[in-house]
């Protein structure tokens, strides 16, 4: 129950305009400090998982690896997502307390 919650709320973040898709986008907005949250999918590559990561931890950008590709696609309307950052502070904090974190 908890997953469809926190897949239906990152689809409230996608239609307020609330997220970075793509490593690029998503390592800007953390560079930029716009990010709030950053998901990965499990099954990105281990190089994504660490340059994420590791951009995260410097900027201290909170991070979280949670569902598969298809999934976090699904929920935001898309085919796939490997890698977002949500930009909105109140639905990154809905989604990290979704989460336990």
């Amino acid at each position: 129950m908890q997953s469809d919650k926190f897949l239906r709320m990152l689809g409230l973040a996608q239609r307020a305009r609330g997220i970075a898709f793509g490593e690029g986008a998503v390592r800007d907005s953390i560079r930029s400090k716009s990010a709030r949250l950053v998901i990965v999918a499990d099954d990105a590559s281990d190089n994504t998982k660490k340059k994420i990561r590791d951009n995260c931890s410097f900027y201290n950008v909170r991070y979280t690896q949670v569902y598969d590709r298809y999934s976090l696609g699904k929920a935001c309307g898309k085919e796939f997502a490997v890698v977002l950052a949500v930009t909105n502070a109140s639905i990154a904090e809905s989604l990290a307390n979704i989460l336990g974190e």
